[in-house]
């Protein structure tokens, strides 16, 4: 069976190649990308820290024809985020999200956030309430901090309540559901191209690979094809779709 698509994950996807630069040309992950989009149909980026996030980055995944984002954000909060050596702040965040769905509006994002994060007050949890509301993002997980021996972050002070920070991630949660389930509704009527992953179960370019919904299809298609299908019903984050043409093959080689 032909590839037909490449993940690229990584703990810091986007620093590829800074480290060998003389060796990897532009010292950047770019040429990759361009170089594996040529080759298969889907080429997706798992796990970008925004920090690295640049306009080329940026433009090579829209070029790709799978305009995915999974965006390393963690929290939005300035000072939470300093204390996790992390850069930037919800407002940036944003702005950069907002610019790529001027280029693409129907670009998907995902992100993951810890919740009750050493030091987190509840003005820090509002304004990743609001981010979440404000951002709208397709998919999103939210992981509740626990502190491990050893680590940096166990210890700081200021240490969340157990309770507390439960309480945080189902309130979060409720509104991430809310959305998704909204954004999923609204792909009632609209045809994508899906790639079958398995008997009855498919993916768009919106969905990424065991992390995202799928698209429920007839299990008759044949694995490892391409189809379009019309999304008829959305029960939660999985889509309904039916076959309104037959297997596309590879469209970037002409394959069948």
């Amino acid at each position: 069976m032909q590839v037909k698509e490449i993940v690229l994950v990584a703990q810091d996807l986007a620093s590829y190649g800074k480290d060998r630069p003389d060796e990897l040309g532009a010292g950047s992950i770019v040429p990759l990308v361009k170089s594996v989009s040529e080759m298969v149909e889907r080429v997706r980026l798992l796990y970008l820290y925004p920090s690295d996030l640049s306009d080329e980055l940026i433009h090579v995944i829209l070029d790709s024809g799978v305009p995915y984002f999974d965006l390393s954000l963690q929290h939005v909060s300035k000072p939470l985020l300093r204390k996790m050596r992390r850069w930037g702040d919800g407002q940036r965040f944003l702005d950069r999200i907002a610019d790529i769905r001027r280029h693409q509006a129907d670009a998907v994002f995902r992100s993951n956030f810890i919740v009750g994060y050493p030091g987190e007050t509840e003005a820090d949890h509002d304004a990743l309430l609001s981010f979440v509301q404000e951002a709208e993002l397709d998919w999103c997980g939210f992981f509740t901090y626990s502190a491990e021996d050893g680590t940096y972050a166990a210890t700081l002070p200021d240490q969340v309540p157990a309770s507390l920070a439960r309480e945080r991630h189902a309130e979060l949660q409720e509104v991430q559901d809310e959305i998704t389930a909204a954004k999923r509704d609204n792909e009632m009527g609209t045809v994508h191209r899906v790639l079958i992953d398995a008997q009855g179960s498919a993916r768009s370019h919106r969905e990424a690979p065991e992390i995202d919904g799928v698209v429920q299809v007839d299990e008759s298609l044949t694995v490892g094809e391409f189809y379009d299908v019309e999304i008829v019903d959305a029960l939660g984050p999985d889509l309904i779709g039916e076959v309104v043409s037959g297997a596309t093959g590879n469209r970037r080689s002409g394959q069948q």
